[in-house]
């Protein structure tokens, strides 16, 4: 069995594991959901072709991998908050969805960063949002526009600092799932810096 092969089945347990939550945020028109649509749905896609025997470009296979490890660290995230402070109630985890969106954008974003030097990049604004979003989730505060705000002014020193421009993970999958053909729900990324949060 190759090492692709091991991957592919990480994929479908991944699936067994979490396809309930998935189900259950998709049926309560979660924000949560609309954000991992894109990545879900192409792996899916990658995940059929595979099966029925086609030989998967190496393009494809690395597709499959960065998506999978993304599904895997945002639900690590997201089961927590779900299982655990929400006792697994979709409907009052989906209230909290915008701050939890927000989490997962930091998240990401902090990924997307790791390349630079992190002398050059001052963190500590950012650090201070995401302990307050996480505060207010615990506290179910649900002032989302003030988590807003000071979130996108976050972001926006660290952008101006590095002169950069953004693109998550979750736009390039949009993309991905557009050249595969793969059809989405009416897809908007919710969770964007700028005057969109």
């Amino acid at each position: 069995m190759d090492q692709f092969h091991i991957v592919l089945k990480d994929y479908a347990n991944w699936k067994m594991e979490n396809v309930e939550i998935l189900e259950k945020l998709k049926a309560n028109d979660s924000m949560i959901y609309d954000r991992l649509e894109p990545v879900y749905k192409v792996l899916n896609a990658i995940y059929e072709e595979a099966v029925e025997q086609r030989d998967l470009t190496e393009d494809m296979r690395t597709i499959f991998q960065v998506g999978l490890n993304y599904l895997h660290t945002q639900f690590e995230v997201i089961r927590i908050y779900y299982e655990k402070l929400f006792q697994s109630d979709c409907h009052r985890f989906e209230h909290y969805s915008p701050l939890m969106g927000y989490l997962l954008f930091i998240s990401d974003f902090r990924a997307d960063l790791e390349e630079y030097d992190e002398d050059l990049i001052d963190f500590s604004d950012l650090n201070d949002v995401e302990t307050l979003i996480e505060n207010m989730i615990a506290e179910k505060d649900d002032n989302f526009q003030y988590a807003a705000d000071r979130l996108n002014k976050a972001i926006d020193e660290i952008v101006n600092q590095l002169d950069f421009e953004y693109v998550s993970i979750i736009d390039i999958f949009v993309e991905i799932a557009e050249n595969l053909n793969v059809e989405l729900s009416t897809h908007k990324e919710p969770f964007i810096i700028g005057e969109e949060v």
